[in-house]
């Protein structure tokens, strides 16, 4: 079927886009809206050849868009290829339950384009049939041929082209989409982090918070403190004890030292005094006798 202009449904500009290019390398005319609301008003003066319709939207979802197109006789002969990362024979079924023709899944290449175009059975809504010139096999010349079959491979070379430009643009937008998804998490990871942060500075800011946090950290210091302090007066009166002990034993010494110089003087008293005493009792008794 030949497709010259399409409507493309969807709420991602960039999806939006991304199908506009792959479909503009095709020489299709498009116009993208964001809602499906939007989608139904543009049909009512205008009669695209296809319609790309996304699934998940805000307000009436591509499901329901779909089956409003179908029901109303002036749209309804327009194929509807929903547009979306939903895939599977179950949503397949279910789209074709709804009056779409075909799935075109996110994100899309420009041959995937080219095949759900391709598997449209129909003619396009704006097709008009056009005749095939009458041409006698004998009256083409070899300029024709020559020219018919350039023609060609400019068509697949600029195929090929819209091909891989297209692949490009899906690598790239997947790549775009993996980094936005990457920053998303650092984001919320990084959002995990600040909260309890910012609790806890918000809980700074509350004295009686800010007492009862530190009361254990102020009552190890004090206790430390406190060891500290009766360690230096213990060891303070040891010190003392052991001065007082030290003065005693030198008193005691002193004490024993003046007994045993007592004692010797007694004692040297005392044989002196014998040594008299025994001298007069011997002269008495010669005086005596």
């Amino acid at each position: 079927m030949t497709i010259k202009s399409a409507l493309i449904v969807d709420d991602s500009k960039s999806a939006r886009i991304m199908l506009q290019r792959l479909l503009e390398k095709m020489n299709v005319i498009t116009l993208g809206v964001e809602s499906a609301e939007e989608a139904l008003t543009y049909l009512e003066n205008q009669h695209p050849d296809i319609i790309f319709m996304d699934h998940m939207m805000p307000g009436m979802d591509g499901l329901e868009a779909t089956q409003t197109i179908k029901r109303n006789p002036k749209t309804q002969g327009i194929p509807t290829i929903m547009y979306t990362s939903k895939e599977g024979d179950g949503y397949n079924t279910l789209a074709m339950s709804h009056g779409a023709s075909g799935v075109l899944p996110k994100p899309a290449n420009q041959q995937a384009v080219m095949a759900v175009i391709d598997s449209l059975q129909n003619t396009a809504a704006n097709d008009v049939p056009e005749k095939a010139p009458q041409m006698d096999a004998h009256q083409v010349s070899l300029e024709t041929i020559e020219k018919m079959i350039q023609q060609r491979l400019n068509n697949s070379v600029l195929s090929a082209k819209a091909e891989i430009s297209a692949g490009l643009d899906g690598v790239s937008h997947q790549l775009l989409q993996t980094q936005q998804e990457r920053l998303t998490i650092a984001e919320r990871s990084l959002k995990q982090q600040l909260t309890p942060i910012k609790i806890s500075l918000s809980e700074l800011g509350n004295d009686s918070v800010l007492f009862k946090r530190l009361q254990p950290h102020m009552q190890k210091q004090m206790m430390v403190i406190a060891d500290r302090i009766s360690r230096q007066k213990v060891d303070a009166l040891n010190k003392q004890q052991q001065a007082k002990i030290q003065a005693i034993e030198e008193r005691q010494n002193n004490l024993l030292l003046e007994i045993a110089k007592q004692s010797n003087s007694a004692m040297f008293k005392g044989m002196i005094g014998g040594a008299i005493l025994g001298a007069a009792i011997g002269v008495s008794a010669v005086l005596f006798l």
